[in-house]
């Protein structure tokens, strides 16, 4: 009997819509399972999409076919391009959008793709676990399908920690799949805890902002998703301000009272974006932390305190907050939390995030070990795809690691695993020269096309845009100047695509044109470390059953960062292969070594 679904995603997050949009775009019947679908793609955080290596992996995600990228752009509030002050191979676009509209976006876009939604809560699979054939309902209808997605976020086991309060959820207000995590245990499948936070939310006006600092938007003509017409447009103003010694002195005071201090929250939370108890017992000698004031939605009377998350006693949490400049009358519409969740362990999961241990069920976002928005969205398209493709009896496909971000965190989750909510950050990339948000598209377009999440329109668009590179890029590689190479006169730090543009005579009115004429440009700049990086990466893998018992304290090893060198000194591996499947430890780390046991080899020589 033919069954009425082919791909059935369980949760509405950023990874279950992805997942959903993926596997209907490949060419299944399918259908997203969620408990809410007003909240569908809800920003349970700070309202933004994008960021350092994020941003990048935001375009690398609409390159492949998926929403999230013009969701951003049309729910716009406010653009800034971060890092900007190192080179633009490793700047990051973000996006402040707004809350309510993003998840109705995304929304119209799932039924707009064929995707039917239900409403209500998965308690249990059906089926044995080689091979899942169904969900059973809290009301007790049974869903069958041919494969499945589970996207469940932060709700498996949630459990929500304020002061000495806790109380299941998977967020403020919803509910916790507790049935569902029990269900998962008891079939065997290796899971953990880690846990994750959310920051206060303030009335606007309350807060005096005569004394806070603009956070000053970039009118740079930016868009994520190369289907938006025209550039993000700047709607909202957002705010900085920073704690004061009274702020740290109040958290010191009342870490007693701290869920995270007392013992009751196990799971291991994110390094890269602490709690603000964390920011002020682990680094104790810094003041001054800067705190974002970022609204919920055009024209919204709630702020988002981005940098301040918090466990913290509401009658704490109301301390804290007034005691940051411009926020004395401050009144808290919301206050912040810690969720405790469960995900899989390391080594659950294949390259294409299908379960081990089954046939037919993938997992994606959170419940992998990722942190994030744009992490989840990622895996959840990889997730569905895989899912649909293998239904149809197509071939995998997995990402490559010198060609995507979204390949770097895919192969850090499965070879590396990792101990904490894993982060995508520039520095995880061996190739992050060539990794850049300007040339997302033609980088993962061999990807899209082996996926089949690709519309048509979209590969016109592609191939439209990739003409135009290529006479644009002919005509620099010929174009002479004085007697020098127009070729060679890119490569100088202070020559600007616009200069070049300026140079051949080329139209940069259109954002396509100039989009085009800066990756170009950058691609020629960066040539030369582009392929130094693919040449470190070649010897790195020939390097990789090569002894590192030379090395006896990894603190002598200074070019590698503090965090490897702890981690390296404490697991001791044998080998650089070893090494590598430490989470501590980063492309760079890795390269680091090489040079360090080349140079070593060398003075031992002479």
């Amino acid at each position: 009997m033919k069954k009425k679904y082919q791909v059935l995603v369980i949760g509405g997050g950023h990874a279950g819509v992805e997942a959903a949009a993926a596997a209907a775009a490949v060419g299944c019947r399918t259908v997203l399972i969620t408990p809410s679908i007003e909240k569908i793609s809800l920003m349970s955080c700070n309202p933004a999409m994008g960021g350092i290596a994020k941003g990048t992996l935001v375009r690398e995600i609409d390159g492949i076919g998926g929403m999230a990228a013009e969701s951003a752009d049309e729910t716009a509030l406010q653009f800034r391009m971060l890092n900007m002050k190192k080179g633009p191979a490793v700047w990051g676009p973000r996006v402040q959008s707004d809350v309510e509209e993003y998840c109705r976006t995304q929304t119209r876009k799932l039924y707009k793709a064929g995707v039917q939604i239900i409403e209500g809560l998965v308690v249990k699979l059906t089926g044995p676990s080689s091979r899942i054939e169904g969900v059973l309902l809290s009301d007790g209808r049974v869903i069958e399908a041919d494969a499945f997605v589970l996207a469940a976020g932060t709700f498996l086991k949630g459990m929500l920690h304020r002061g000495r309060n806790t109380w299941p959820g998977g967020r403020r207000g919803d509910i916790s799949a507790i049935s569902l995590e029990k269900d998962l245990r008891e079939r065997m499948f290796h899971v953990k805890r880690f846990k994750t936070g959310t920051s206060p939310r303030v009335i606007r006006k309350s807060i005096d902002s005569s004394l806070l600092e603009e956070q000053v938007s970039h009118d740079v003509d930016f868009r994520f998703s190369w289907s938006s017409k025209g550039g993000v447009q700047n709607k909202e103003i957002c705010w900085l301000t920073r704690t004061t010694g009274e702020t740290e002195k109040i958290v010191k005071e009342s870490l007693f009272h701290s869920p995270l201090y007392s013992g009751r929250i196990k799971g291991k939370g994110p390094r890269y974006c602490p709690s603000f108890e964390d920011k002020v017992t682990k680094f104790p000698e810094r003041t001054g932390h800067p705190i974002h004031l970022e609204p919920m939605g055009r024209s919204s009377r709630i702020m988002y305190l981005n940098g301040l998350s918090t466990s913290m006693p509401q009658e704490i949490q109301d301390k804290i907050v007034r005691s940051l400049p411009g926020f004395r009358n401050a009144e808290i519409c919301a206050y912040g939390y810690s969720v405790e969740y469960t995900c899989f362990e390391t080594g659950e999961f294949d390259e294409t995030l299908k379960l081990r241990a089954t046939e037919n069920l993938y997992v994606s976002g959170q419940i992998l070990g990722t942190s994030g928005y744009e992490e989840a969205a990622a895996t959840g398209l990889l997730a569905g795809a895989n899912a649909a493709r293998r239904l149809l009896g197509m071939k995998k496909t997995v990402p490559e690691r010198m060609s995507s971000y979204m390949g770097v965190m895919v192969d850090d989750l499965v070879t590396k695993g990792t101990d904490e909510p894993y982060r995508l950050f520039s520095s995880r990339s061996e190739n992050r020269l060539n990794l850049r948000q300007d040339n997302a598209d033609r980088r993962v377009f061999p990807l899209a096309c082996r996926m089949g999440t690709l519309s048509g329109e979209k590969k016109e668009e592609y191939w439209k845009r990739n003409k135009i590179h290529k006479k644009l890029r002919e005509d620099i590689l010929k174009k002479r100047i004085r007697g020098k190479s127009l070729e060679e006169i890119c490569r100088r730090p202070e020559v600007s695509p616009e200069n070049v543009g300026e140079m051949i005579g080329f139209d940069t009115k259109e954002i396509s044109e100039r989009e085009i004429l800066t990756t170009v440009v950058l691609d020629i700049k960066y040539a030369g470390y582009v392929k130094r990086a693919e040449g470190r990466y070649e010897i790195r893998k020939r390097y990789g059953e090569v002894s590192l018992s030379s090395i006896k304290d990894y603190e002598a090893v200074q070019t590698i960062t503090i965090e490897a060198r702890e981690a390296l000194n404490k697991r001791r591996p044998e080998t650089l292969s070893g090494a590598e499947s430490i989470p501590a430890v980063r492309q760079a780390d890795l390269d680091a070594l090489v040079l360090h046991l080349m140079k070593e080899s060398v003075s031992r020589e002479t």
